[in-house]
């Protein structure tokens, strides 16, 4: 659990290639950074600087949503419980949570019917739900087990609660519930009907041709603006040479002249 600080950092380590946070439509990171050696290869670090204070019980529930949305958005690794660098800031600005609602609801694509108390739209119940059918399959699938502790330990390095006994009880009533029922899924076996796949794959594909486009404008801002190359992708007189840039940004020679043309450069 994390101790509440002014600035509030939403800090998380992630798997990837660094582009998932624009594949997701997130506004862009605070701080974004790689720690060093082969987990900086495949892995990277973004953070958040939120406005608000989040010890209410209220606002608590808020940023727990947020989280929640975060990792079934994102490949989250864990999240990170220190202030970031600042020589890894990106942004100097404050967000506020209502600047994160692309983020993913897992009740947007699954609304299997509950019993009781347990239904409802909340992502954390959600998440942890998702989280215990995960290690069911990872273990070997329907009926394999999977302990409390593992669960409760997830709980806290993600997630805000008062203290430890709220955290233990609000966890193990989701655990309680796929223990007394032999470890069976209740997420993962859930279907979508035809008319809502081909809705999703044309919102997917929208999105992706959205996202391709934004990568490649920023791919070659980087280019343009890296000082290193500043007399290697400019002639003499001092246009640019657009072979080069679609060498270094590792796009095709065509889609460079369209965005420089677009951006007023050519």
């Amino acid at each position: 659990m994390a101790t509440q600080s002014k600035p509030f950092y939403l800090h998380f380590h992630i798997n990837g290639d660094g582009t998932e946070w624009i594949d997701a439509d997130l506004p862009t990171p605070n701080y974004f950074y790689r720690f060093t050696g082969n987990l900086g290869a495949t892995t990277y670090c973004i953070a958040y600087l939120l406005d608000g204070y989040f010890r209410t019980e209220k606002n608590m529930r808020y940023l727990n949503d947020i989280i929640a949305r975060f990792i079934l958005t994102l490949p989250v690794r864990e999240r990170l419980m220190w202030e970031p660098s600042e020589e890894h800031k990106q942004v100097d600005r404050v967000y506020k949570l209502k600047e994160f609602q692309n983020l993913k609801s897992l009740t947007r694509k699954y609304v299997p019917k509950l019993n009781g108390h347990m239904a409802g739209d909340d992502p954390k119940f959600w998440e942890l739900k998702l989280y215990i059918e995960h290690r069911i399959r990872d273990n070997g699938g329907e009926g394999s087990y999977v302990s409390f502790d593992m669960v409760l330990n997830h709980a806290l390095s993600f997630y805000e609660f008062k203290d430890l006994s709220t955290a233990k009880s609000k966890t193990r009533n989701i655990w309680n519930w796929y223990e007394s029922r032999g470890f069976k899924y209740h997420i993962l076996k859930h279907k979508k009907d035809k008319e809502q796949v081909m809705a999703t794959r044309k919102e997917h594909i929208t999105k992706v041709n959205q996202n391709r486009k934004l990568k490649s404008k920023l791919a070659i801002k980087t280019v343009l603006e890296d000082m290193f190359v500043h007399d290697q992708i400019r002639y003499q007189n001092g246009k640019l040479k657009v072979n080069a840039i679609a060498e270094l940004a590792g796009i095709s020679t065509k889609t460079v002249s369209k965005y420089l043309k677009e951006m007023g450069l050519k």
